[in-house]
């Protein structure tokens, strides 16, 4: 049960968390990041980001199942 409240929490939660609540934290224009400013790299940077954590919270969930079954 404990994987998969922490599947929600690291599929879900956090890359929303990190996109809409701490909106107030990175909405600068400066730093320029690879002349990009903070808010645009910010963004972005949580596209990857937010693939990886949905690829680990599939990988708990999958093993919560896979132990259920034992």
């Amino acid at each position: 049960m404990f994987s998969r409240a922490a599947a929600v929490i690291i599929g879900l939660i956090v890359p929303v968390f990190a996109i809409v609540a701490l909106f107030p934290w990175y909405d600068r224009v400066h730093p320029l990041i690879l002349g990009f400013p903070f808010l645009y790299f910010w963004l972005f940077m949580w596209f990857p980001l937010t693939t990886l954590c949905l690829y680990a919270a599939w990988k708990l969930e999958n093993r919560s199942i896979r132990e259920e079954k034992t």
